[in-house]
């Protein structure tokens, strides 16, 4: 090669590689990967946000919440109902019996004021039923088809009394001795 098609090839690369056509692919390219980048950004610090929520809920450390989720990601996620708790993982995945009794204590708490706030939500709600509907029951059974079935067993399955048509016993009649 003489110097001059080295020179000639180098201006050629050069023109080429300032080329607009050129340099907006590289340029989209470098948006796309940033847009990419920022994206993945933001997806991180939602993650990380949403993450810190769960353990304030939980009142976990920050390292109980990432045991708990690396213990959700192996076989206790294939065994376990989708809405586990992270203090029932680390509860059933506890490393003695003092800690697996800490877990247990932290959620009774928790399950505990979680009921207290669900009774008294339910009295609130019975009594603005009573003052703004003061003439209708909550809950209505008119019209409903009536079910054959022993007390016992209507009290069982939460029926109200005024629907069954009860049935007889079914237990043996012993004759009476004379």
């Amino acid at each position: 090669m003489t110097m001059r098609s080295i020179a000639m090839t180098i201006a050629a690369a050069t023109l080429i590689g300032s080329s607009p056509a050129l340099a907006q692919v590289r340029t989209g390219r470098t948006a796309e990967a940033s847009s990419t980048a920022s994206t993945s950004s933001t997806s991180r610090t939602q993650a990380d946000s949403t993450d810190l929520q769960v353990q304030q809920i939980w009142g976990l450390t920050a390292e109980e919440m990432r045991r708990a989720k690396v213990l959700a990601l192996g076989p206790r996620g294939s065994f376990s109902v989708d809405k586990l708790s992270p203090l029932e993982i680390l509860g059933i995945h506890a490393r003695t019996d003092a800690e697996r009794r800490q877990y247990a204590e932290r959620l009774a708490r928790i399950f505990h004021e979680d009921v207290a706030r669900s009774i008294a939500w339910e009295r609130e709600m019975a009594a603005a039923m009573a003052r703004l509907y003061p003439n209708e029951p909550m809950v209505s059974y008119e019209g409903l088809p009536r079910v054959q079935s022993s007390v016992g067993a209507a009290d069982v399955a939460n029926v109200p009394r005024s629907q069954i048509l009860e049935q007889p016993s079914l237990s043996p009649r012993v004759p009476a001795r004379r």
